[in-house]
């Protein structure tokens, strides 16, 4: 997961993005998203950018260039919203896929239950959308005047319903089927 400022600029990333993308934190942050798009069209990634601004969500799959090493084709989400006033997007890579025809190093798999995503409650959809924008737990049950214990209780649900292992996990499968509302 990458958080991405107005400027376009990283201003956070996970240990597991960084891996991915085979580069340092120091390297990472403050560095401008969209210039290791790959594509026979250089202003691809402007274009993006702009799409993500406009409509505050893009979804899409493309070639990514890393330094010395293979091109990758990564899929991804990104979903942008104000927190305090300032403009940011949470951008979540859904799959990942070395090229040519290389191994699936993420993807999406099917869940027991694939259509159980879906069936989330409007109060789980707002927790997972808040734990997407970053709140901690204490600062979500403050938001929605709920205890910390009910919050961390309807990550729960959420992460039994989407089959998710993880809370990054549950963001990405909620991202990736559209069901967080801005």
């Amino acid at each position: 997961m990458t958080l991405i400022d107005s400027e376009r600029r990283r201003v956070a990333i996970n240990d597991a993005a960084l891996a991915l993308l085979g580069c340092r934190r120091d390297e990472a942050v403050g560095s401008i998203v969209g210039t290791m798009i790959n594509d026979d069209d250089p202003t691809l990634g402007d274009r993006l950018w702009d799409q993500l601004v406009r409509t505050n969500e893009l979804y899409a799959e493309h070639l990514v260039s890393r330094s010395g090493r293979p091109h990758m084709r990564i899929g991804f989400a990104a979903h942008a919203t104000a927190i305090d006033g300032q403009w940011l997007a949470l951008l979540v890579i859904l799959s990942a896929r070395v090229e040519p025809d290389g191994a699936e190093l993420i993807g999406r798999t099917e869940a027991k239950h694939p259509a159980r995503a879906s069936q989330l409650t409007p109060r789980e959809r707002e927790v997972v959308r808040r734990v997407a924008l970053g709140a901690s737990t204490p600062r979500i049950a403050a938001d929605l005047f709920l205890s910390p214990a009910t919050v961390r209780s309807h990550v729960r649900n959420a992460m039994v319903k989407t089959d998710a292992h993880t809370r990054a996990q549950l963001v990405a499968i909620v991202m990736g089927d559209g069901l967080i509302a801005q």
